[in-house]
């Protein structure tokens, strides 16, 4: 999945232009998305809560899957990665290593780096880049948190990876997601900038360990955190030309396409009795339901069984 999902295709890159231009915000909360309305909502979850249980029937068939599966893993696709664990020397990284908590890689000139988190989320590094893994644990709740110490990440988790927490921390600023994509930015002034691909990104600032104001930041606006002014409340701005922003966007459709067929490989053999049991649910609607899921605009209904929930996610 780590090579697949950043592997650029040739033919998507002839056929599709991201725009550099300026966006403007999205209101995620009150805008529907493509492919749903509200009268068929209720199919859709029905829909969902079924796809759990094809998966479940599926994992049953194929028990190697139940397997646990691989938490944290270093793709190297160009240039050098140093790696240490707690108390460690730096040693040169292997491409393909598992990677655990408290370890800590960083990236150096012209490097392309990526760590894959439960095979569905990703943390892409670019050069001079230093992050460390401070929690990985996967118990009632599954939590990751990142330290970055240097440098720009782009963070992409999923909503089917089964993180139910996830932050990435400087001793100034955390961001903290679930379902969404953004940039983080240690800026070489010191300054933080955080920059929302999808969905909202809770910024919160410390000063001196203690937490000062949180703000809102929705897909497409960013946010600068300057840590020598943490008593004036920064405020959002749309996203401006950034190569970084737009190389990552790409790379994130790609991702959700590979996630897609996955998925759909998954419940494959039984689509004709979904089909059934649901009356016939057209093309379109499985796809924008299986894509909106994995973008977070959609959740598990609450009387979900756990061991569907559990199942349906990748963790």
């Amino acid at each position: 999945m780590g090579k697949e999902a950043e592997k650029k295709s040739k033919n998507k890159s002839k056929n599709k232009q991201v725009d550099k231009k300026p966006i403007e915000s999205k209101n995620s909360e009150s805008e529907e998305k493509p492919g749903f309305s509200r009268k068929k909502l209720s199919l859709i979850m029905s829909v969902l809560v079924i796809i759990c249980i094809i998966v479940f029937a599926w994992i049953a068939l194929n028990p190697e899957v139940a397997a646990d599966e691989l938490k944290a893993q270093l793709v190297i696709e160009s240039g050098e990665v140093q790696y240490k664990s707690t108390g460690g020397t730096w040693t040169t990284a292997e491409n393909g290593m598992d990677l655990f908590e408290s370890d800590t890689v960083k990236t150096g000139d012209n490097t392309s780096a990526s760590i894959i988190l439960f095979k569905s989320s990703i943390i892409r590094l670019d050069n001079n880049t230093e992050v460390t893994i401070s929690k990985l644990i996967e118990e009632d709740e599954t939590s990751v948190e990142i330290e970055q110490n240097s440098g720009r990440t782009w963070n992409t988790i999923s909503k089917i990876s089964g993180i139910d927490n996830y932050e990435v921390q400087t001793p100034t600023t955390v961001a903290s997601v679930r379902g969404t994509s953004f940039g983080f930015y240690y800026l070489a002034d010191g300054n933080i900038s955080v920059t929302v691909g999808n969905g909202t990104v809770n910024v919160t600032t410390y000063e001196n360990g203690q937490p000062l104001y949180s703000i809102e930041v929705p897909e497409y606006l960013s946010l600068t955190v300057d840590p020598k002014k943490l008593d004036e409340k920064p405020k959002t701005k749309p996203v401006e030309d950034d190569d970084w922003f737009n190389e990552n966007q790409e790379k994130d459709e790609e991702l959700i396409g590979d996630l897609k067929e996955e998925i759909y490989k998954r419940i494959e053999p039984f689509l004709p009795e979904l089909r059934e049991l649901l009356g016939g649910p057209t093309d379109e609607e499985l796809e924008a339901l299986i894509e909106g899921y994995i973008l977070g605009y959609w959740t598990l209904p609450d009387d979900t069984p756990e061991w569907a929930r559990k199942l349906f996610e990748f963790s």
